[in-house]
């Protein structure tokens, strides 16, 4: 190993989590450095949907995306039965990002406020000792260079892959795996439309167990010609090749799609956040650390919200002086607080909606046992709320299905569970095991009650 440098804070990825916590760490005073593993231009660039909440960025003060950056602003969703005889249209203001030209403004804005930015460079390994993370091994890819990288803090944005805490010593806290059964399997490719596209401003989401079983097909247009198509399905089922329901049913559900310019596919975890995001010297943001939503797939706006909190944990660590886990377990609060608790909720909302089948969703949607007030309502809040009215309206409604409606009321009554519990994460490190104990058998209390 040629060399050792120091610095403050090193973060690893620089998609929206990194980009976030480096965008946020910047003109503080540190010396921070972020390292991703491709080159400049591709940085940022994930096979995704590309749609984000405008909530996202006036919650957390990040600039709206412009010029290239936005190709299309978003109005709300359309969201279609299997058989398509029903449809809802959900309201909310969004973007269509042009997902690398926005991650990429908001490295550059980090980078002039100080943060030094290494592309082609990768993390081997990180550096452990005395129960700290207290740097890593970095690799120069055009040069092949090793070298070490030591510092107070290190963040892990390394997406999907997990590719650094998953080296940590095994049984460590932040090693924690995820299930197959908790991701999606998602592949998309995004290209030029023969027509012009019908109501740019809707994402359209397509729910069909027989076409993307336990996920969705999209159609997120990017303006009034280009179009974002992808699927995904459930991991861990044996469902088969994304690819091969691509093939088979894009016909379906983009029938226009002519001059395909990018393709690509993802592993996209669908679950509860990580039991914490931080750890001795370390703090884990985005992908890596499960902050998609469990529903919808989606992840930059959680991702900026993980990487906005991380920043904030770091810096109160800067002021007094210490980085081990009770020092930076403002991270969780902040995070859990912002969009954790919900995300919790929504797992088991996730959990219900993979066991129903086609008949059941058709029959739900058109008889609106469920309704998309409740879809709204459950990612808004988390909360799947039903009066007395209410659960005698859709008895009314649900009595050719008397069991669809038994589950959404035990559905709703476990997802208030799932978000009180999240609401009383415990206030240090010593907690924690006896939480995760309690997530775990009311995951598995739900699970019986859905059989």
């Amino acid at each position: 190993m040629s060399s050792v440098e120091s610095f403050d804070v090193l973060i690893i990825g620089g998609g929206f989590a990194g980009a976030s916590t480096a965008y946020n760490l910047a003109k503080k005073g540190l010396k921070v450095l972020l390292i991703d593993s491709k080159p400049w231009e591709r940085i940022g660039d994930k096979p995704c949907g590309d749609a984000v909440s405008k909530e996202h960025f006036d919650r957390l003060g990040m600039p709206y995306p412009e010029g290239k950056e936005l190709e299309q602003k978003i109005e709300g969703i359309k969201i279609y039965s299997p058989d398509m005889k029903t449809v809802w249209t959900v309201k909310g203001e969004g973007f269509e990002l042009n997902a690398p030209a926005y991650n990429q403004r908001i490295l550059r804005e980090a980078e002039k406020g100080g943060v030094e930015i290494r592309d082609m460079t990768t993390a081997a390994r990180p550096v452990f000792s005395d129960g700290f993370v207290r740097g890593a091994v970095l690799v120069d890819r055009r040069t092949n260079r090793e070298y070490e990288v030591k510092a107070k803090v290190v963040v892990e944005a390394t997406g999907y892959s997990m590719s650094v805490r998953s080296k940590l010593p095994p049984g460590h806290i932040l090693a924690e795996p995820l299930d197959d059964k908790d991701t999606d399997i998602a592949y998309r490719e995004v290209g030029y439309t023969s027509a012009n596209i019908e109501e740019p401003e809707y994402l359209r989401i397509f729910i069909t167990q027989q076409a993307s079983p336990g996920g969705y097909w999209w159609y997120f247009p990017k303006g009034k010609d280009k179009v974002n198509v992808g699927l995904g399905i459930q991991g861990g089922m044996n469902y088969g090749s994304v690819h091969e329901y691509y093939r088979k049913y894009l016909s379906v559900y983009a029938p226009d799609l002519k001059e395909v310019k990018i393709r690509g596919g993802a592993l996209v975890p669908t679950r509860r956040p990580i039991s914490t995001l931080v750890w001795n010297g370390m703090l884990v943001v985005g992908d890596s650390a499960f902050t998609v939503n469990p529903v919808h797939g989606g992840g930059k706006g959680s991702a900026m919200i993980s990487g906005y909190c991380a920043a904030r944990a770091i810096l109160n660590a800067f002021e007094v002086g210490s980085f081990d886990a009770r020092t930076l377990w403002d991270a969780n609060r902040c995070y859990l607080e912002m969009y954790g608790a919900k995300q919790a909720s929504l797992e088991i909302f996730r959990r219900f909606l993979q066991k129903l089948s086609d008949a059941d969703i058709n029959y739900g949607m058109e008889k609106r046992v469920i309704r998309e007030e409740d879809l709204l309502d459950a990612s808004v809040s988390g909360d799947l709320h039903l009066s007395v009215a209410d659960k005698a309206m859709r008895i009314l409604a649900g009595l050719g299905r008397p069991s669809l409606l038994f589950k959404l009321k035990s559905v709703a009554d476990f997802m208030g569970q799932m978000k009180s519990l999240y609401k009383r994460y415990p206030a240090t490190p010593e907690g924690l095991e006896r939480w995760k104990a309690e997530v775990k058998e009311l995951i598995e209390r739900f699970e019986i009650a859905l059989r």
